[in-house]
């Protein structure tokens, strides 16, 4: 009888151990979808995004496999925050420290350039299309949230094509550095309209203060960190382990001191952070430790990739059926119909038109 009762209090519960499951089932895709990479175009990252789309489909036609259900419950209650906690600094930080530093040098412009005046032109074309060939009559400050959201390029997607049609280092330095900054511009925008469709009141002084102290403190912060963990790292020899804590605890540090405690972009203090390291940082590295160290960064970023891509394939595999039921896995409505995707279809053409 003792021995039954805990197991009756503990039912319905979800050991969290159970999020383990998840990210095996991650590895185990992303280990097979790098070995077929040789037989197959499509980038990385859609292959990741199409498998999660086909793990999801089957897990709402049939939910009996309650152990990966269970890993999946855990998985899309996690909270936000933690997410991006966890896996933004390693995304951003990994791409930006692994630019060369001389074309950093001569590419900076035109990426600042691309990063935020194209940022915006590309959301308010967005914007225009969701407020007048969409029929959902959304108000302007959420068409252009939409916009802001639709916006952040894909950083390793594009990598890839890139090296698949042989560009030149240069272009690819510029594409890849303004795909890095844009993720963390399009996301200042879109905290800032955020605030907007919730209800808030923002005047035009107000709204300046916070993009200065999202964008430029959440820039100077990443320079900042940049610079002393470039400074440590010239002071240490020959230490690949201690570089590489090094660089990892930098990376997660200028995140959430911008994020949690100063209440600027993150993402961009990882990048400005990266990038600093690229320009400024470890001379006196040997080549062994610098391979060491960037080899770890591309570890990390594997695999955070594989488990953010096949995550959010699982997740519009649930919101994607036209069925307004409630789901085994989230409990929340569902809202879209086959129409919408003909509305995606349109606003493809019309950003490539634009």
């Amino acid at each position: 009888m003792a021995a039954e009762a805990p197991a009756e209090a503990g039912e319905g519960h979800i050991p969290p151990s159970d999020a383990v499951l998840f990210i095996l089932v991650c590895f185990s895709i992303g280990i097979f979808i790098r070995l077929c990479l040789r037989w197959t175009k499509i980038p990385y990252t859609a292959m990741l995004l199409l498998w999660g789309l086909a793990i999801g489909f089957l897990q709402l036609a049939n939910p009996a496999t309650q152990a990966f259900t269970n890993t999946l419950q855990l998985w899309l209650s996690m909270e936000p925050h933690l997410l991006l906690l966890v896996f933004l600094p390693i995304i951003g930080f990994s791409a930006a420290i692994g630019q060369e530093p001389h074309m950093l040098r001569k590419s900076w412009v035109q990426i600042m350039v691309l990063a935020w005046p194209g940022v915006v032109i590309q959301f308010l074309l967005i914007a225009l299309c969701a407020k007048y060939a969409f029929p959902y009559d959304w108000s302007w400050p959420e068409c252009l949230l939409f916009g802001a959201m639709l916006s952040a390029t894909d950083p390793v997607a594009v990598v890839a094509v890139l090296q698949e049609v042989g560009a030149s280092q240069k272009l690819a330095c510029v594409i890849d550095g303004e795909s890095l900054v844009n993720d963390g511009s399009a996301l200042v925008i879109f905290l800032l309209l955020q605030k907007i469709v919730e209800g808030q009141q923002v005047t035009v002084a107000g709204g300046i203060a916070q993009f200065c102290l999202l964008a430029v403190v959440g820039m100077l912060l990443g320079i900042a960190f940049g610079a002393v963990t470039s400074w440590l790292l010239d002071n240490i020899f020959r230490d690949a382990t201690l570089t590489t804590i090094v660089t990892l605890v930098s990376a997660y540090s200028s995140y959430y001191v911008a994020d949690r405690l100063v209440g600027a972009s993150g993402l961009l203090a990882v990048v400005c952070n990266g990038f600093t390291m690229s320009l400024i940082g470890g001379r006196q590295i040997t080549m062994r430790v610098e391979d060491a160290m960037h080899s770890f960064w591309g570890v990390l970023e594997w695999s955070a990739n594989t488990i953010l891509f096949v995550w959010m394939g699982i997740v519009l595999a649930i919101v994607l059926p036209p069925s307004h039921e409630e789901t085994v896995i989230t409990d929340q409505p569902i809202h879209l119909e086959p129409r919408d995707a003909a509305y995606v279809v349109l606003l493809y053409v019309w950003l490539q038109v634009g």
